[in-house]
């Protein structure tokens, strides 16, 4: 399974990230950030790996400053693998 997990240094700008996307028909939560990447403000946007095109052209469009970047989280089992992606 994989999904990303976009990164923001304020609440604020997540949630006004996660409207955008719901304006563009992606669906996306707010979830915990996971510990691995435990540099924000505790919580993430998460939405399904194929939205990765779209939501780049988003961040370009838009100003988000507190953007920490997207990663892409691979689960295989318990296996977790989380990569910086932009």
């Amino acid at each position: 399974m994989k999904y990303l997990i976009i990164a923001f240094k304020s609440r604020t700008q997540l949630q006004n990230f996660v409207k955008t996307l719901r304006l563009y028909g992606i669906n996306a939560s707010i979830v915990n950030t996971p510990r691995n990447i435990s540099i924000s403000c505790g919580l993430s946007a998460r939405t399904e790996y194929h939205y990765l095109t779209t939501i780049k052209s988003i961040l370009q469009n838009n100003q988000f400053e507190s953007l920490l970047g997207i990663y892409l989280i691979t689960k295989n089992g318990l296996y977790e693998q989380i990569e910086k992606i932009f």
